[in-house]
């Protein structure tokens, strides 16, 4: 985790001064996810030579040039406070990541709240899993970033309570996953926050757990039973607002990697291409994957 550049720095002020008061001042969710779609189109940068397509199910593939066409598979699950973003947003950021692992990536799509609250994205991330298993296709990992990571997690403490296969290895970035209590006030007394404004996480509980028992661990899986996952690297900025549902996750769970990145907001990950850190964080996702499923 070595200094970081002017590259970084550039990417970090346009976070802070252009993605956060964004945030701050459209409050259309709708609007958003345009937003959103746009500047993923215009600005991130997937890795050259990744065959792609999408499935019958609205599933986005992608195959990093030299992985076998029945290579084993990383499931990724975007993220986008359960009310923003699709495999499109997080297409580059999938690749790059399996371009680091050797792995096919998958991200399936799932709905998305205030139109599909809870629990629509949780069942349509298990019927997704299901339909991979069911075509001989079980994830040997399983990731995802912000709201993407907690789907991950309930997705997991759902397949280890039914007995389905598990996979061999996780990653979670910028985890969500404590939904319960003043999460504004976490989020405020976050002074290193760099993307999230303060009313960012009360539009999203309203939006995604109208009238929802937050408490419930299947709502908030840090709240529930970690025990018997598989090892998890979890990778999250220092000073962002979510670092605290990292840190508890690491001690939580049986055998967990905890990396905190100083002066990078949250999921810095999406800009690997362009910005350096991202690219270093990147590839030590790959380097866990690699090992864990050698």
């Amino acid at each position: 985790m070595s200094a970081l550049t002017r590259r970084d720095r550039l990417h970090i002020a346009l976070t802070r001064h252009v993605a956060r008061p964004i945030l701050a001042h459209v409050s259309s969710q709708p609007v958003l996810r345009r937003i959103f779609e746009a500047c993923a189109r215009l600005g991130l940068r997937p890795p050259p030579d990744v065959d792609r397509h999408v499935d019958a199910q609205g599933a986005l593939w992608l195959r990093p040039a030299g992985v076998p066409r029945d290579g084993p598979v990383l499931l990724y699950l975007h993220g986008g406070g359960f009310t923003l973003g699709s495999p499109r947003t997080h297409a580059a950021l999938a690749a790059h990541i399996a371009r680091a692992a050797g792995l096919r990536a998958v991200l399936p799509r799932y709905g998305l709240a205030p139109e599909h609250p809870f629990p629509a994205a949780r069942d349509d991330v298990v019927a997704a899993h299901a339909r991979l298993v069911a075509d001989g296709t079980p994830p040997a990992a399983i990731a995802g970033d912000s709201a993407g990571a907690c789907l991950a997690l309930q997705l997991l403490q759902h397949l280890r309570d039914t007995g389905a296969p598990l996979s061999r290895a996780a990653v979670l970035i910028g985890p969500v996953a404590d939904l319960s209590g003043d999460i504004a006030s976490r989020f405020a007394a976050a002074g290193d926050e760099i993307l999230f404004p303060p009313q960012w996480p009360a539009r999203i509980l309203e939006a995604y757990l109208p009238g929802a028992d937050r408490t419930d661990p299947a709502v908030s899986p840090l709240l529930g039973d970690l025990r018997g996952l598989p090892p998890t690297l979890i990778q999250a900025g220092a000073g962002e607002a979510l670092a605290g549902d990292a840190k508890r996750l690491a001690e939580a769970l049986d055998e967990a990697t905890l990396e905190l990145w100083e002066g990078l907001p949250h999921v810095w990950h999406l800009h690997a291409g362009r910005m350096p850190a991202a690219d270093r964080a990147v590839a030590r996702i790959g380097t866990f994957l690699r090992d864990q499923l050698a």
